[in-house]
């Protein structure tokens, strides 16, 4: 079999048009049927593309020899290995905004190294900052970003992870207690930060239910990241205009 007669097969198992793989792979329906009848050959990039559009391997689509039929036994674990390795790069995104955070959001000496490293002490460290940890809600927000990049979630993860960010970012400078408040008690920053990266959950789903590859030439992505952009704007404009006029 032929490679313009495998991915045919390819995309009728996968009930796909030529107008629909075209979108996906992100080429013209006439280069897809090029493809088909053999008059030309995918790049190297367009193979990378198809196998993923059809789930299987490059090396499937190339080997004369293969059928259509399942990927090899090696390719789940090749998958699963990429999806650790993101998940850990992941965690060690929310390790360096964790080491941000104590470089700029201590107010005060710790007295040791492990202290400065851990401790949590209200008076030692910014409102926003010392909240989520005390609150455990800096590890619970770190699950909730590593944990789907395990099934491939890889679009969830890197969204919540910006986002967890720039709302601790703009929290920090933007969520100031309002004149005469006790401290800790009436700061708008968690408002702002729990107002971004509920929605960047929210868009991360919508993201990832966007069909693949996503280049940064598709036109939905640069929709998705204006509507991102106006919301995390939106949030903090609405939270500002709620503070108190001493704030």
């Amino acid at each position: 079999m032929s490679l313009s007669e495998r991915i045919r097969a390819q995309r009728k198992r996968c009930g796909l048009s030529q107008e629909k793989m075209a979108e996906l792979i992100g080429v013209s329906r006439q280069a897809v049927t090029k493809w088909e009848r053999g008059q030309s050959a995918p790049s190297t990039e367009n193979l990378f593309k198809l196998a993923e559009v059809f789930g299987t391997t490059v090396d499937l689509l190339l080997a004369p020899e293969q059928q259509e039929t399942a990927p090899p036994a090696v390719a789940p674990q090749a998958r699963w290995k990429r999806n650790v390795l993101c998940a850990l790069t992941t965690a060690a995104g929310y390790g360096v905004v964790y080491l941000l955070g104590r470089f700029f959001c201590c107010t005060a000496s710790q007295s040791s190294v492990l202290g400065w490293l851990f401790g949590t002490d209200p008076t030692q460290l910014t409102y926003l900052y010392g909240w989520l940890l005390r609150q455990k809600l800096f590890w619970f927000s770190m699950a909730v970003s590593v944990v789907p990049v395990l099934w491939g979630k890889y679009r969830f993860s890197f969204t919540t992870l910006f986002a967890f960010g720039i709302g601790l970012l703009l929290g920090e400078q933007l969520g100031a207690c309002p004149a005469g408040a006790v401290y800790g008690h009436s700061h708008y920053g968690w408002i702002i930060w729990g107002g971004i990266f509920l929605f960047s959950m929210v868009m991360g789903i919508v993201l990832e239910r966007m069909k693949k590859p996503l280049t940064l030439k598709c036109k939905k992505f640069w929709i998705w990241a204006a509507i991102f952009l106006a919301g995390l704007l939106a949030i903090v404009l609405l939270t500002l205009a709620g503070m108190p006029d001493g704030a």
